[in-house]
This record gives structure tokens, sequence and C-alpha cells, in this order.
């Protein structure tokens, strides 16, 4: 009788192994170009403004071994307005729901006290997961202080199982991270389709693409006091049409937002339109209104509305 070869469905392989990885740290410190580069996709914005991430967003990795399922959350950070206490309980959630925990910093910079007492504080044992360290941007870190500092992270965590040295933005290491972290998932079959590289839906990705370009046009406060509302999302054919909101926190920012003949404006809905078109496949038409909603950030019932309470 002739041998029945293997199955290579991951659903029957009883090696696959399968969990999620929750990237934490400080505001800016690149979670989301790491997974953005590790996905191979941009799932999640990237701005050189901290607190761009407002919400937990999956990026998923899934090969013949195993699914990683990684889970970017916003910088933990003091913030006095509803949507940033939000912001640091869905970080803090989805640390206690992950099966491994990765948390980020920045190389290229002292150790601060606010990274210092995070470290300490997932090292205080109440969660239980497996903890990596991951020193990012070392491409532009002082290469004397590296090893130092890797000493320091064993010092402030002995407990965890790795330090690993990347450069999010080259890729240096990014294999070996991977790695590693394949060695803490649970061995189950895949959650996710393997098809997919996001739990997002085109109309999650089209108000975050909006937002990206306003944090990127804007300077000083203004963009954190902004957000972006899909009011309609309709496929026609090989087209997507979209109407969407850019809600600001005060009159004055509106016109700034707008900027002189509406240049601003266009700048904004242009580039997020090319993204668009670029990570959904179609020609897409994009139209941009700004309305006044003042205090949004700090009003509960809003903040659902857009996606940004506080289990988002």
């Amino acid at each position: 009788m002739e041998r029945v070869e293997e199955m290579s469905d991951s659903e029957n392989n009883s090696d696959f192994h399968c969990g999620t990885v929750a990237l934490l740290g400080r505001p800016n410190v690149g979670k989301s170009t790491l997974m953005n580069k590790i996905i191979g996709a941009k799932v999640a914005i990237v701005t050189p403004k901290p607190q761009t991430t407002r919400h937990r967003i999956l990026g998923i990795l899934s090969d013949d071994e195993r699914q990683i399922i990684f889970v970017d959350t916003p910088g933990i950070h003091q913030g006095s307005k509803q949507l940033n206490k939000n912001m640091v309980r869905i970080a803090y959630a989805a640390a206690e729901e992950a099966d491994v925990l990765a948390i980020m910093q920045d190389a290229s910079v002292p150790l601060d006290p606010q990274t210092r007492m995070l470290i300490e504080r997932f090292a205080d044992g109440r969660l239980t997961q497996p903890r990596i360290h991951i020193l990012n941007k070392v491409d532009k870190a002082n290469k004397d202080r590296l090893l130092p500092r890797l000493m320091e992270m064993q010092r402030l965590d002995p407990g965890a199982m790795a330090y690993v040295p990347v450069s999010a933005k080259k890729g240096t290491q990014i294999d070996g991270l991977i790695k590693e972290i394949s060695k803490y998932l649970p061995q189950q079959p895949p959650i996710h389709d393997p098809e997919w590289f996001t739990d997002q839906s085109q109309r999650q990705l089209a108000a975050e693409y909006v937002r990206e370009q306003v944090f990127l046009s804007m300077h000083q406060e203004i963009p954190f006091q902004t957000a972006v509302d899909i009011e309609r999302f309709e496929e026609h054919g090989d087209m997507i049409e979209i109407d969407a909101v850019i809600l600001v926190g005060a009159e004055r920012h509106k016109p700034m937002l707008i900027g002189k003949g509406g240049d601003r404006m266009k700048t904004v809905g242009t580039r997020a339109r090319q993204g668009l078109e670029e990570i959904l496949g179609c020609k897409v038409r994009l139209n941009l209104w700004a309305k006044v909603d003042e205090d949004w950030f700090n009003h509960p019932g809003k903040l659902i509305d857009l996606g940004l309470g506080s289990d988002s």
C-alpha cells in the first residue's frame, strides 16, 4: 500500500505554533514600523510624531510553521484627556491578553526614567507571559554603548527570555527576532486565515491613512486634536468612493487644516488616496471635509463612535 504523505495544512500539523505578541513601549519607539516591516505591508500608519497609534492594530505573519499575531499598541504615556487614558488602557489590556510580551525601546537615546519604570513594571511578576526586550534603532545607536545597554536590560529584567537589538527601519536582525518569538508561541492551529495580514477593515484603513497625512501635514499640538470619521465607503466596480470627515477640536484649527485656498486639505487627500490605492489595489475617489467638534477627545460616547473607546 502506498505511503500517505503528511498533510501540509497547518490545522493538521501538530508542530504548528500560533499566538499573539503585544508590542509595548513608550511613544515613538518604532512599534508600528517594526510590525509593518515584519508583515511586509503598511498595516499601521507611521509618523515622526508620538501618539500616532491610537488603538490596537493586528498584523498577522503566517507561514508553514507558525502564525504570529502582532498587536501594535498605543505608546504608554501620561495624559489627562480621556483619549490618552483610553490609549494607555488599550496597551495594558493587550499585554494581559497576549502570549508573549515584546517590550520595545529606542536604543539610540539614553534610557529615560519613564522607559525604566515601564520595564520594571512589566518585570514585577504581575504578568507571567514570556518577555522579550527589543532594542530598536541600533543603526543610529552608539555601538560602544550598546553592550552596556543590553547589560542594563538584563539587570532591570533578569527574568526576560531575550534581549534583541534590531533596526525596524532597515530590517536588521528581524529574522532573529521572529525566531526568538516563535520559541514561546503556544502549540495550536492558526487563529486567522493565512491569507490575512491584518484584522482592520478597508474602512478602518481609510480613516488611518487620512489621519496619517493630517499628522504629517500639521504641526505642534493640532494633529492630536484631530480624528477621522468615514461617513461613506462604497464600491463601484473597480473603484471605491470614500467620504471622510476630519474632526478638529477647535474652530481656530479648521482654517489651519484646510490651508490657503484649500491647499493643505488637497495635499492630505492626494497623498492618502495614493496610499489607499496601493494597499487596496484599485482606484479610490476620496472626498474630504473639515468639521469642528470641540473637545471630542474627552467625550466617551464620541470616542466609542470613532473606535477609540478603551476596549478598541
